[in-house]
């Protein structure tokens, strides 16, 4: 087999994790490989489409790429209000991608694309690196410390770390979903209908002295709610494919652009079968959602279909037993702890395993995130960051949200770049020191 390279540090999925912390690790003085299966930096944020921080960015890279995407012209420089609490403001998704390769070529930070990884290298219970199968053929690429931030906790698996899917009663998993995107909506309208029917609407936010066009609303219209409405079709014979009593609107940076969450389809999506099905049936439903909007909803009648995203909002797969494990009453009580990378306001947000319904709820002052949640229990050389973290099912609903997937990424970058560096297992690093390094980059902790 074809040897790629040997690295300081390896990160294993280009989502938002994985590029802050290939950035994050590169200038830690760490050579650093970002390995990704697709061919989208970014993940979820560009190619989902998921534009929008359920919470506030907390320092470091990825309030530098959402500051970079403002001077673009492409977000929302606000911090805006929600029933659950507050939240950076909305970007585009292109925008946001430019940010992403400016900040990614400026650091310095090798990247492989279109490399699935499909074994991990292992010295007993230490990852030493990965193989990833290319067009040209099967490579190995070497590394002091792998960071798996593949969302599925992908690498984890592979290297035999204990992990959970699901909740524990029964297994079941939160949705898959897809945003859909529409344009030549008429925002106003569509900003006076809600207005009218407000006991149909779980939050309004729209420029309410801003004027009457598409451009005022662009970037800062935000919608959910219409359960009365949907249930009133159904009863005149409109039939409602998606099992979801409720539609989320955001408003693009193109003037009538919405993006719509909606869809969701039941399932796990590490089987094969569900996650090929899942993309056909996703824009099934997008299109019956369309529908629907074009029929019941003002300002939507001269609406125009765009696409349904590239990339499947994947919610819930693999979670990696950690060092500690992130609990629902954490998240609900705004625990504090002395080994915290971050302090998180994402609200608990589940959608539903196998029903219609989802919940939204606040954190009061927030919560932090433990390092020991980034660390595998039983496996060395590995860390884990985003999506697949250590934490409950309920507590996921959180920590799954875009500013805890950053900010784990900062941190697993800091201690593999210091574990490459000072030949230490992660486990190993001093806490003091990834602290330190956050810190500077201007992080709310979350320590007690």
């Amino acid at each position: 087999m074809e040897l790629y390279g040997s690295y300081d540090v390896v990160v294993v999925g280009a989502g938002i994790s994985g590029v802050v912390a290939a950035v994050k690790a590169t200038r830690q003085g760490a050579k650093t490989l970002l390995v990704e299966g697709s061919g989208v930096l970014g993940g979820m944020i560009t190619g989902g489409r998921q534009t929008k921080c359920t919470g506030l960015a907390n320092g470091g890279v990825f309030q530098e790429l959402h500051d970079r995407t403002v001077a673009y012209g492409g977000a929302d420089p606000e911090i805006r209000s929600s029933y659950w609490g507050k939240y950076t403001g909305q970007f585009d998704a292109e925008m946001m991608q430019r940010a992403i390769i400016d900040c990614i070529e400026e650091s310095g930070v090798e990247i492989l694309l279109h490399a699935p990884v499909t074994e991990v290298v292992m010295d007993d219970k230490r990852v030493t690196g990965v193989k990833v199968q290319t067009k040209s053929g099967p490579q190995l690429i070497l590394a002091k410390v792998v960071i798996d931030s593949s969302g599925d906790g992908d690498v984890g698996a592979l290297a035999g770390a204990e992990f959970e899917v699901g909740r524990k009663k029964d297994g079941l998993t939160q949705p898959i979903s897809c945003y859909v995107r529409v344009v030549n909506v008429d925002l106003p309208a569509v900003a006076k209908d809600f207005e009218e029917h407000k006991d149909d609407m779980w939050e309004l936010n729209y420029p309410k002295n801003a004027g009457a066009t598409n451009k005022d609303h662009a970037l800062v219209f935000f919608a959910t709610g219409l359960s009365k409405r949907l249930k009133q079709a159904e009863q005149e014979g409109f039939k409602w494919i998606v099992p979801k009593n409720h539609i989320t609107f955001k408003a693009g940076l193109i003037p009538g652009e919405v993006s719509i969450n909606a869809t969701r389809f039941h399932g796990n999506a590490l089987d094969p079968r569900t996650i090929t099905k899942a993309e056909i049936e996703i824009r099934k439903q997008a299109y019956n959602i369309y529908d629907f909007l074009k029929k019941y909803v003002r300002g939507f009648e001269n609406a125009i279909f765009l696409e349904v995203a590239p990339k499947l909002g994947v919610r819930e797969t693999r979670r990696i037993i950690g060092e500690y494990v992130l609990t629902e009453h954490d998240t609900r009580n705004e625990a504090r702890f002395e080994d915290s990378i971050g302090l998180s306001n994402c609200p608990v947000d589940v959608h539903e395993p196998g029903g219609d319904k989802a919940i939204m709820d606040n954190v009061g002052a927030g919560y932090g995130v433990p390092y020991r949640c980034l660390v595998p229990k039983t496996i060395d050389g590995l860390l884990v960051a985003g999506r697949c973290i250590s934490t409950d099912a309920v507590a996921l609903g959180s920590t799954r949200n875009i500013p805890v997937c950053a900010i784990t990424g900062e941190a697993a970058a800091i201690a593999a770049a210091y574990a490459a560096k000072n030949n230490v297992q992660p486990r190993e690093v001093p806490v003091k020191e990834i602290q330190r390094v956050l810190l500077k980059a201007k992080v709310v902790l979350g320590t007690p």
